[in-house]
């Protein structure tokens, strides 16, 4: 477990970074990303990417989302809109990569799994302590790392990533954190939840062929923080390197302030260096609310 574990962050390193933020007069831009706005979820097979780490899948008969954070979460406001009602939001599964707020938000989870009955939940193993309350214990598949499931024909795998998951301070750990690997006959996605650079990509590279990997590319600032526990746009463009994949889509960026750099830098940095360097895969930068059609 220690392997894909993220280094514990000094309190005083944290303090540190919060003090200097106090006193500072840069500010993160605030200004939103354009947003395509859906009437409803598309028909056929797609990939639609609803703001920071939230994707909606349709694979063969079967919708799936990952961590879909649906509003504003505790301490942060989204700065681009939901570009799709709450109320067109079918799912039969939902993924949820670890329990940190911007991945696992409750309200969100709760509300479709009103609108959808006989949603099940995929999560890492101890997530049920989370749910318990909400969904029947045979309805939540706990996955260990590397550990699969077969839902509505698809093959799911949690994967490890390098961060951790908790809630409280209480709860550290309790629960595991990873991705998500899923797979049909015909093809074979992959969403890294939050992560840092690490050996796993690799790991998950030799034991699946992936074709679109969704990647994180914010929260990287201030680096001395921030690289501990997520990517940055050259990282995650490593990454998908290490993975082998064939087109990296990159997420986790325009929709809450978390860290130092403004609103666009990320995805700003992403296009230089993908139009600066021939990569060995393709790279496509969704919109908000942009359908992705698969290849096959």
């Amino acid at each position: 477990m220690q392997r894909y574990t993220s280094p514990k962050i000094p309190l005083k390193t944290i303090l540190k970074w919060q003090f200097s933020k106090s006193f500072s007069k840069k500010s993160t831009s605030s200004a939103a990303l354009p947003v395509i706005l859906q009437e409803r979820l598309p028909e056929g097979e797609y990939a639609l990417w609803l703001g920071h780490a939230s994707v909606w899948l349709h694979l063969g008969e079967t919708t799936l989302c990952i961590d879909p954070v649906l509003g504003n979460i505790p301490f942060y406001h989204r700065q681009s809109p939901l570009p799709i009602a709450k109320e067109a939001l079918h799912t039969d599964v939902i993924l949820i990569t670890h329990a940190h707020y911007d991945h696992f938000d409750k309200p969100s989870v709760l509300r479709l799994l009103k609108q959808n009955p006989e949603c099940i939940i995929v999560a890492p193993a101890g997530f049920w302590r989370y749910l318990k309350r909400h969904i029947a214990r045979e309805k939540c598949f706990e996955l260990e790392w590397w550990e699969s499931v077969m839902i509505g024909g698809l093959f799911i795998t949690l994967v490890p990533s390098l961060h951790w998951s908790n809630r409280i301070h209480f709860d550290m750990n309790k629960a595991l954190w990873g991705g998500y690997v899923i797979q049909n006959s015909d093809h074979t996605i992959y969403h890294s939840g939050d992560t840092a650079y690490g050996e796993h990509f690799k790991e998950i590279g030799e034991k699946f062929e992936i074709d679109e990997a969704f990647l994180p590319i914010g929260a990287y600032r201030p680096e001395e923080i921030m690289k501990q526990v997520h990517i940055s746009p050259p990282e995650a463009l490593q990454a998908a390197h290490d993975l082998g994949a064939k087109t990296l889509v990159p997420v986790h960026y325009g929709t809450f302030i978390l860290s130092d750099e403004p609103l666009d830098e990320p995805l700003l940095w992403f296009e230089q260096l993908v139009g600066e360097t021939v990569f060995p895969f393709q790279a496509y930068s969704l919109k908000m609310g942009e359908i992705y059609r698969f290849s096959i």
